[in-house]
């Protein structure tokens, strides 16, 4: 059986270590529009070859879609064309209502699994893939009513290799809950990243001694490539604004209690905001 993976960069990538590392598969080919990339990733054993698009739809068994979600949703159409009725195709990308309604009504619709690997680090690229990246994470599968069952044990099994728990609903529940539990917080990070690069343009050297571990950690995720994230704002466009709506609201009450020195208010807002430790992290 052939693995076919289209992007190979941090998803893509770790998705190959860990399935050679598990014996799943006989072969894996790739294809990546930079070719840095796909020459890493023959480097780097996640695939071996590397082969035209084409070719490898033709000769996958199973196709991992793990490039921008634009890119998906544009070439995801053209896969299904291609595919005979027994090849799987999966995608990791963050959002998946837009995806799986362009391709609702085509009459190999049941041959894609619509599946998010909530796993994504900063970093990017095959160079920084490993095979635990997914270890005890979660994975989002979408619709899966529309998928073959076939497909759906090949899909599962994938998951279970990657030690991921799988969670179901729809695409469109996905997308809205995404919007708020990461999308949102990428929001954040750029933009108190520009605020915070705006404010020490030329003190690079005050910035760099003050700089601290709050600092740091908030605005971990504004080291994300904006080729990945700026598709996936505009495909979850709408309930990332609801989302942004939400946190303004929140931002502006919290500014009118200091500026009411309502501090018994700060106090409160701050213990209910405590409650997040709670929330555990598997």
């Amino acid at each position: 059986m052939n693995i076919g993976i289209i992007g190979l960069g941090l998803i893509g990538g770790s998705i190959g270590l860990r399935l050679r590392k598990s014996n799943f598969g006989d072969k894996f080919i790739g294809t990546d529009s930079n070719q840095e990339n796909a020459s890493y990733a023959v480097r780097l054993g996640i695939v071996d070859e590397i082969i035209p698009l084409q070719d490898l739809v033709m000769q996958s068994s199973v196709i991992v879609l793990s490039i921008p979600v634009d890119g998906i949703k544009k070439i995801l159409p053209i896969i299904l064309n291609q595919i005979n009725t027994n090849t799987v195709i999966l995608d990791t990308g963050s959002t998946k209502y837009d995806i799986c309604n362009q391709i609702h009504s085509h009459p190999k619709r049941n041959r894609f699994v619509a599946t998010h690997p909530i796993a994504g680090i900063e970093n990017s690229g095959p160079v920084s893939a490993y095979s635990n990246l997914f270890h005890k994470k979660k994975c989002i599968i979408c619709d899966s009513e529309l998928s073959a069952p076939d497909a759906m044990d090949v899909v599962t099994k994938i998951y279970s290799i990657l030690k991921m728990r799988i969670i179901y609903m729809t695409s469109k529940e996905h997308d809205l809950d995404i919007a708020y539990i990461s999308h949102l917080p990428h929001v954040i990070s750029f933009t108190l990243a520009s605020t915070v690069l705006k404010k020490f343009k030329n003190k690079e050297k005050i910035f760099n001694n003050m700089m601290g571990s709050g600092l740091n950690s908030t605005t971990r995720l504004a080291k994300s490539q904006p080729e990945t994230w700026l598709p996936i704002f505009i495909s979850n466009k709408k309930n990332l604004i609801q989302a942004i709506d939400f946190y303004i609201d929140d931002l502006n009450k919290f500014r009118n209690h200091l500026i009411n020195k309502e501090f018994h208010d700060i106090n409160q807002y701050m213990k209910k905001a405590n409650d997040i430790k709670n929330k555990k992290y598997v």
